[in-house]
């Protein structure tokens, strides 16, 4: 934007200067335009970057269908192929293709503005952003590139892959940087944050809370550091009450200012999705209230879910109807997406302190993260007391409170390996022998990219696999 002035022809800058020269001294002050702004907003493209982010990460097709329901959450009585282990590869590849596109580039664009206006909180809004997205990225895929991604106005479309490794490294760097700009000061434009509403000490709080999710993701690694996790506890910074959430509300019923689950509802197919029964039949064992909010009784007036799989699974028993859809409250307009909440942050506080990474008592952490998640529901912190029993506990309660946040469950299911017991779901794509544990490389870069693509399946010694695992899935 800022060469837009650099193409005025000579006659427009010669007749520019006789006005000038020919009016009084407060041409300025009389006949300034409103609504051309002679200064743009450096957070000018937040709001768009918050929102396509959460609307990504919530995606139906690639969210719901595979991260939400591989791990068995909810499933599908009729066009079921995800279930199967069948995903639609066009929405990987969306996922992919956004994630770059439309917030990592837009928001490195931001904090280059961000840089030249010498305003820090914008920056580290943008770096917090692009943190965010690079890990659902190297999380779903493995390897991906980073340190040559985003380069195309330099010439540079086929980007190399970074580790897994190398992009954490980077990620820890970014959001270093994210938590020293907030700290540095400047401010974000309220009316532009559809997170935060420009609170700069909760952009504090959601990039160390981040960065505490990303260290505890790579704990069974060599890159993890307890000390660093003691430092962002005792930072005072984290995100462990509600009203610290990051998430995005809705107040439309219009795409994309509309919850994208509500689109089920608007085109009046909701009877395509229903609960899993896992994680049906655990909450029922265990007389959660939170299963009366994720999911509606079935027609018979019960909470009944669907196993994973079957190629058809009516004749299996499992028609619509006979299976409990996915709770109302999720599938509003104006359902609020997650990206943290103080739900997962408490317990993951449990599992370092149970694993003696952090101090203070598991149990009080433990117990703090369910009451959070409660009170999220709109439930009474104390009307589910679960008993703490140590790591299973803790890994029981992240799978249940991440409900409808897909890529946090399947990521903390894949690096706890808790519950132990999902079952491999029925009549399973043939060679498909485990529940997924990764997404396979978009067919874009296979076609377009496919030399850096094998060299990356080489670095990580992997086929291009559904069931190969990422670098830090070492259980």
């Amino acid at each position: 934007m800022k060469n837009i002035f650099k193409s005025w022809s000579l006659a427009a800058i010669t007749g520019l200067m006789v006005v000038t020269t020919a009016c009084d001294t407060d041409f300025e002050e009389t006949n300034t335009d409103p609504n051309s702004p002679t200064e743009i907003s450096v957070d000018l493209q937040l709001g768009y970057i918050e929102r396509t982010l959460v609307n990504e990460v919530h995606n139906y097709f690639a969210a719901g269908e595979c991260a939400s329901d591989w791990p068995q959450h909810i499933s599908k009585p009729i066009y079921n192929d995800a279930d199967r282990y069948y995903p639609r590869l066009g929405s990987i590849n969306n996922f992919w293709t956004i994630m770059y596109a439309s917030v990592i580039a837009d928001a490195n664009e931001m904090y280059n503005l961000a840089v030249e206006a010498e305003n820090p909180a914008v920056q580290g809004a943008a770096l917090t952003l692009q943190a965010i997205a690079y890990q659902y990225l190297t999380d779903a895929f493995g390897s991906i590139p980073m340190s040559d991604a985003i380069k195309g106005e330099e010439g540079n479309f086929n980007a190399t892959y970074d580790s897994q490794e190398q992009v954490y490294t980077q990620i820890f760097a970014m959001l270093d940087e994210a938590i020293a700009s907030f700290q540095a000061g400047g401010s974000i434009n309220a009316g532009q944050d559809l997170m935060y509403g420009g609170d700069t000490s909760k952009w504090l709080k959601l990039a160390t809370s981040i960065k505490f999710r990303a260290m505890m993701r790579i704990s069974d690694t060599s890159l993890f550091s307890a000390s660093e996790l003691q430092s962002l506890v005792n930072s005072g910074n984290l995100i462990t009450t509600n009203a610290d959430n990051a998430f995005i509300s809705f107040e439309t019923i219009a795409t994309p200012n509309a919850n994208p689950f509500y689109a089920i509802v608007l085109d009046g197919r909701t009877g395509e999705w229903c609960m899993g029964e896992a994680l049906v039949e655990f909450m029922k064992t265990a007389n959660d209230p939170r299963l009366a909010v994720y999911a509606n009784p079935n027609d018979s007036g019960e909470y009944r879910g669907k196993p994973a799989g079957y190629i058809n699974p009516g004749s299996a028993g499992y028609a619509t109807g006979t299976v409990s859809e996915i709770g109302d409250a999720f599938m509003a307009a104006d359902a609020p997406l997650q990206i943290i909440n103080a739900a997962q942050v408490n317990l993951l506080l449990a599992d370092a302190a149970a694993s003696g990474y952090i101090g203070g008592a598991a149990a009080d952490y433990f117990s703090a993260g369910v009451a959070s998640s409660l009170t999220q529901h709109g439930l009474s912190a104390t009307s589910f007391t679960p008993s703490y029993q140590g790591p299973q506990s803790i890994g029981e309660q992240l799978w249940v409170s991440t409900f409808m946040q897909g890529y946090e469950t399947w990521a903390e299911w894949r690096r706890t390996d808790i519950p132990g017991d999902l079952p491999l779901a029925v009549d399973p794509q043939p060679g498909v022998n485990s529940i997924p544990t990764r997404y396979t490389y978009p067919n874009d870069e296979i076609s377009l990219n496919a030399s850096n693509v094998n060299a990356a399946l080489e670095e990580q010694n992997i086929d291009d696999a559904l069931t190969a695992k990422v670098w830090w899935d070492v259980n």
